[in-house]
């Protein structure tokens, strides 16, 4: 059995830079003249926004099933993780390192995202609760673990209470097993089958 685990089993891949994609929407939004084509250039992009919201959501929640999988799978023997990029910044980088900024975009994002579905479309639009949830964990996860600048091995990893408190009807190898499936087709939309995330743990 190896003595390492890594920090990303592939999942970092697959995940598209939510903030670039929507400033460059939104600067080409605003360089429209009138009301007319925003709505038309919204309306084109709508679909395409929402799907890159759910990619990132899916990425925050494999990053918080592959750490809840490594901690408790190795929980009586903690492993060295491999791959922690964070954890070999410099002191300098870490005091500037901003590790909330993405999470924190995204969370604000969904208030945005529903009023400017309402404007530019006419149509109500809900930001689904799930996501809601899995974006609070994720952020939780976060701060508990500063970025995981001092995330060395397995038992260093914190996990939200919420986490721990979600009633997995997987056990820890099928956790695993999706979340390989999910790396090998390149599809994070397999994790989102992964135990109750309904908005109540």
């Amino acid at each position: 059995m190896a003595d390492t685990v890594k920090f990303d089993p592939g999942l970092g891949d697959l995940v598209i830079d939510f903030n670039e994609f929507i400033n460059n929407f939104y600067s080409k939004l605003m360089s429209l003249t009138t009301i007319h084509q925003k709505r038309t250039h919204f309306k084109l992009f709508a679909s395409k926004i929402e799907k890159n919201l759910k990619n990132n959501i899916d990425f925050y929640l494999g990053c918080l099933l592959w750490a809840y999988y490594i901690k408790e799978d190795n929980i009586k023997s903690p492993k060295e993780i491999t791959g922690n990029v964070f954890f070999n910044m410099s002191e300098e980088q870490k005091e500037n390192y901003d590790y909330m900024i993405q999470v924190n975009f995204i969370e604000n994002y969904f208030d945005s995202f529903e009023r400017d579905m309402l404007y530019y479309t006419g149509k109500k639009y809900k930001i689904p609760e799930q996501w809601k949830l899995i974006v609070s964990l994720y952020s939780k996860f976060l701060e508990l673990n500063k970025g995981f600048t001092n995330t060395k091995t397995t038992d260093d990893i914190l996990l939200p209470d919420e986490l721990k408190e979600i009633k997995f009807t997987e056990n820890l190898q099928d956790i695993k097993e999706i979340l390989q499936k999910a790396v090998e087709t390149k599809d994070l939309s397999h994790l989102s089958k992964i135990g109750n995330f309904s908005g109540k743990a």
